[in-house]
């Protein structure tokens, strides 16, 4: 573990806050957020903010980063935060970043957040960003994406991969190429081993992802569903390709390993890389531990593969 990720668990643990489970949403929405403690200062980006059409006649938010020069691919970007917290707002210098490093134009989305908008509106939210990029994405950025990558962090992620799957299994025109998936949330289940030996002390803890869960689908009965638990999806073969990024002192690594071990099963092509000592949310601290930048770097690597 790097000396500045024990040095942010030691304050976090001085710092003595209530954790997700022990607030209320709005609680914790108000809250700092690792990207606005440890990202730093993002880089001059070109953007702008507009609405696309969702489910139920929603103008679903979404912020469009452009590149300098022509860009290579667009990648379709979905913030973590348990489907509860997170905004574009928050996420603007991992995103801003993104499209620097890559020279992909981005689509930043404003998903509907649980729990005042639960279960599937968040994912008809991730549905209609995809198809919409997937179908007027080329003539918003001014160039024919090489790529159409989908990408998220944990419940991000979760969304990322469940949409893409969904868009390439309707025989769309534009397909997704590549899916990029850090610490992704793939099942329900709390008792894997991941689960038990880092339920405390590493950020995320057991308590606060079953919180998250009963926000975005009380009903348990559901969560088995793979458009809730990606890993239960009895075929994955229509899926992109695939990188899957595992922290590993995270809850959550387990079930992303084994979501990238049955994607590789059903013939998708799949690296699943296991980022050791790092603990869930490292995405916004490339700027802060060499071992979170390292992993970033992976990140670009995959995308200059599919865009180049």
């Amino acid at each position: 573990m790097d000396l500045e990720i024990q040095a942010l668990l030691q304050k976090v643990r001085e710092a003595n806050r209530p954790p997700f489970w022990q607030s209320t949403p709005d609680a914790a929405r108000n809250g700092p957020m690792l990207m606005n403690l440890l990202f730093g200062e993002p880089p001059p980006s070109r953007f702008e903010d507009f609405t696309i059409p969702s489910s139920g006649g929603h103008a679903l938010p979404v912020r469009l980063y452009r590149p300098e020069g022509e860009p290579k691919g667009l990648i379709v970007y979905f913030h973590g935060g348990g489907w509860v917290i997170g905004s574009v707002a928050a996420y603007h210098p991992l995103t801003a970043t993104l499209a620097q490093c890559t020279g992909c134009a981005v689509l930043s989305v404003d998903y509907r957040l649980a729990p005042e908008h639960p279960y599937p509106q968040p994912l008809d939210d991730a549905r209609a960003a995809i198809e919409w990029a997937a179908a007027q994405g080329a003539a918003a950025i001014g160039a024919d994406p090489r790529a159409l990558v989908a990408m998220g962090d944990s419940a991000g992620g979760n969304l990322a991969t469940v949409a893409a799957r969904l868009h390439n299994a309707s025989g769309p025109a534009r397909r997704v190429d590549l899916q990029v998936l850090a610490y992704p949330v793939c099942d329900h289940d709390f008792d894997t081993p991941s689960y038990l030996e880092f339920a405390e002390g590493n950020l995320l803890t057991r308590n606060d992802m079953k919180w998250f869960w009963n926000h975005y689908c009380p009903d348990e009965a559901l969560r088995a569903d793979p458009r809730l638990s990606p890993l239960q999806a009895p075929d994955l073969a229509g899926s992109p390709a695939a990188l899957i990024l595992t922290a590993g002192r995270d809850p959550l690594r387990d079930e992303g390993e084994a979501y990238g071990e049955r994607l590789a099963q059903a013939g998708v092509p799949t690296e699943t890389v296991r980022c050791e000592g790092l603990v869930h949310g490292f995405l916004a601290m490339i700027n802060y531990a060499p071992s979170a930048g390292r992993a970033f770097e992976t990140l670009v690597a995959r995308v200059a593969r599919a865009t180049g």
